[in-house]
């Protein structure tokens, strides 16, 4: 089945879902998928195992949140297409610990959207929404109250908010971040990795971000204090900011750190209106 058939897209441009596939060891990438990938991949050999690092911190980042501070609604924010990938997605991971909760899936490629519409069935809808316009996202009319979806959503109570590997690709991240604090409920945590220069040479940023400026979207690599200051109004979350393979709430999540790529994550949760923000050590900021 030729799920993309009929659909608009240039395919003689990368798509970011589908250098992600590639990298993540799927076969539904196109050929200039796998020439922005080999290209991003000669400069820096570890970017497919820092990609399956990220993946993996996602799951593991989403499914404490709503094990943890007992969430039951979750949404997805640019799903890609991970479907033949041999590890645990977003949903799977977060239905493993909270069976009930509800997974919402966004993305703005029709293409990404018909493929997670037909094989993720773990999904309770998967809408077309954007980042750069949470309207689209929020104000969906298929998202509140849709029959399709057991217990529905319900943006009065707490939210779980992934964006794994997405803000990297936005102009104005800090701007999105302000959007979702005035969207959620208080109690809300938002996932989110990104990928940073520091640490990283000149030359290796420049030769991944060239890579990626003949796709869809050209890729940001920005300082690790810029990526930390997205918190700002939020309470972040222990252990902080920290390569995605060192994210774990105990610390006790040890993975291996690659030298020519860095992708770092954190997670963020909404306070109070009473409480101001505190940092990951408990401190008021």
């Amino acid at each position: 089945m030729n799920i993309s058939a009929g659909l608009a897209r240039d395919f003689t441009q990368s798509s970011e879902a589908g250098v992600y596939n590639f990298y993540l060891g799927g076969k539904s990438w196109t050929r200039a998928d796998r020439e922005t990938a080999v290209a991003v991949i000669r400069t820096s050999p570890d970017a497919q195992a820092v990609a399956r690092e990220n993946f993996l911190f996602a799951g593991r980042a989403a499914s404490w949140a709503v094990g943890e501070y007992g969430i039951g609604q979750v949404f997805d924010i640019g799903v890609g297409i991970v479907d033949d990938v041999p590890l645990d997605s977003v949903e799977t991971c977060v239905h493993n610990v909270a069976p009930d909760a509800v997974v919402v899936a966004f993305d703005n490629d029709e293409v990404v959207l018909a493929r997670a519409r037909a094989l993720r069935t773990g999904y309770g809808r998967v809408l077309l929404g954007d980042v750069t316009d949470l309207d689209s996202i929020f104000n969906n009319p298929d998202l509140l109250n849709h029959p399709d979806l057991v217990g529905g959503t319900d943006l009065t109570k707490p939210a779980v908010i992934v964006l794994a590997a997405v803000l990297h690709f936005v102009d104005d991240p800090a701007t999105v971040m302000a959007g979702l604090r005035d969207r959620l409920a208080p109690g809300s945590v938002v996932v989110l990795s990104h990928a940073t220069r520091t640490g990283t040479s000149q030359d290796l940023v420049g030769g991944m971000t060239k890579a990626y400026e003949k796709g869809r979207s050209p890729i940001i690599f920005r300082e690790e204090a810029d990526i930390a200051a997205l918190a700002d109004g939020w309470d972040l979350l222990p252990p902080g900011l920290v390569d995605v393979q060192l994210w774990s709430p105990d610390g006790s999540h040890q993975g291996e750190l690659y030298e020519t790529v860095r992708v770092v994550g954190m997670v963020v949760r909404l306070p109070d209106a009473q409480q101001g923000p505190r940092d990951a050590t408990g401190g008021a900021r």
